[in-house]
């Protein structure tokens, strides 16, 4: 998590969907046991700092490229894990190789681009309605 200090929110935005538009074929492709749907969870970023910044990643763990940022206080939707046939909303997770948790997380509900946070800058909230 890096100390930059919140700036021009939509220059931000622009660069982000820049970003996460080049890594998308790849972010499909490395997660294809997903969904988003009205029932997702959803977790709030969580840090030291109100607006600093927490990494996006291409996928679960830090050996995986950074394709955005999120700002502490906001808020992300968790993708679901379709391989649960329970019924039950079960977030989609993956450990990295040092035992971290990552969830798949995107910020809009209809949007393709998707990346990985790791847990201890999430709480989750499961389900949201």
């Amino acid at each position: 998590m890096s100390c930059m200090k919140p700036t021009n929110f939509f220059a931000l935005l622009l660069a982000g969907i820049a970003t996460l538009g080049s890594v998308a074929p790849q972010l499909t492709a490395s997660a294809s046991a997903q969904s988003i749907t009205d029932k997702s969870c959803v977790a709030d970023i969580i840090g030291e700092d109100i607006g600093s910044q927490v990494n996006i990643r291409s996928g679960a763990g830090t050996i995986f490229n950074v394709i955005g940022t999120v700002s502490v206080g906001n808020l992300v939707i968790v993708a679901n894990d379709d391989r649960d046939k329970s019924g039950v909303i079960t977030p989609l997770s993956r450990k990295d190789s040092e035992g971290k948790t990552w969830y798949l997380t995107t910020r809009f509900r209809a949007s393709p681009y998707k990346g990985w946070i790791r847990e201890d800058f999430l709480k989750l909230r499961c389900p949201y309605p």
